[in-house]
């Protein structure tokens, strides 16, 4: 299979990653439809995302209420630039990493522009508030399965929880940093060694708990209309069209482990076979589809790629 896109499609939004000072200063008035993306999420944020983007401080890009909005934005400006690029082609699935599964639902049609970024400012500050008063972090592991891990934690009684299914051989856990230390001794005696992420909370887990509540009665009054196209979700790795069904998957999605793994899973099978588009400011996701059997390198490309061609 070659780079082109002749096959249906299948969208991959990125989440937080590695902020980068500058990110997103080639994209943000690139056109008046772009320009207009990027002042809508400063103006619901309440801050110059461009300056911020383009200045930092790397302290103040690196805090998740500011970095969930400028991966929406760059998400968001990338999907509408492939999209104009791109108007005929038969877009039939997609899903978004963590936080960009808001993307995901936007470009479905299940959100306006100013909806997505008034949840992400919600959910932002929301998860900012629980890491406060439960602190905790996460760490990364590769070459070990959900299985695997899962009876390690169980092995351990060490109370944790597998924040992402990323892939048969990736995967995230997260938790309370002295539990994370213990666990680390733990796979380091497994012959396992896990790389501390730079995240300022335990994202997907238990300690999110008290946030689970509050963002249902938020999304109660958030007007989300069915998906053009199937999103597979975090939750579920199941598309889902009802609204109210996004609603309470996206208030779980707080504690609930992202299956990553199944979701890729679901669109490798497809028939005919897709072409995976990944929507993010460098490319990481698709990389993650190298650890599937039976995948074609040739089978994803980068949205800047596409959009180049």
């Amino acid at each position: 299979m070659t780079n082109t896109l002749s096959q249906p499609v299948v969208l991959l939004f990125s989440g937080q990653g590695n902020p980068v000072i500058g990110m997103g200063s080639d994209l943000w008035d690139t056109n008046e439809t772009t320009k207009a993306i990027w002042d809508c999420a400063s103006d619901i944020a309440g801050v110059d995302l461009r300056r911020l983007c383009l200045k930092g401080p790397m302290n103040r890009l690196i805090q998740t209420t500011v970095q969930q909005i400028a991966v929406t934005a760059i998400n968001v400006t990338l999907y509408s630039l492939w999209r104009e690029r791109f108007a005929d082609v038969a877009v039939v699935g997609s899903c978004g990493h963590s936080v960009g599964e808001y993307s995901a639902l936007y470009a479905s049609g299940a959100f306006t522009l100013e909806t997505v970024f008034e949840l992400i400012r919600f959910r932002a500050n929301l998860m900012h508030q629980q890491s406060e008063k439960n602190k905790g972090t996460m760490l990364a592991l590769k070459g070990v399965d959900y299985d695997t891990l899962r009876n390690i934690i169980s092995r351990s009684g060490i109370e944790l929880d597998i924040s992402c299914d990323n892939t048969p051989r990736q995967q995230v856990v997260g938790g309370q940093a002295s539990a994370l230390n213990d666990f680390a001794r733990v796979l380091l005696a497994e012959g396992y060694e896990a790389i501390k992420l730079g995240v300022s909370g335990a994202w997907h887990t238990r300690l999110m708990a008290e946030g689970v509540q509050p963002m249902r009665d938020y999304l109660a009054g958030v007007a989300i209309l069915p998906p053009q196209h199937d999103v597979l979700m975090n939750v579920t790795a199941k598309p889902e069209a009802d609204p109210a069904i996004i609603k309470e998957n996206l208030s779980l999605h707080l504690t609930h482990t992202v299956k990553w793994r199944d979701s890729l899973s679901h669109f490798l099978q497809h028939t005919p076979p897709v072409q995976f588009v990944e929507i993010s400011n460098k490319p990481y996701l698709g990389q993650m589809l190298q650890d599937f059997t039976g995948f074609d390198a040739g089978q994803v490309i980068h949205c800047r790629k596409a959009i180049a061609m």
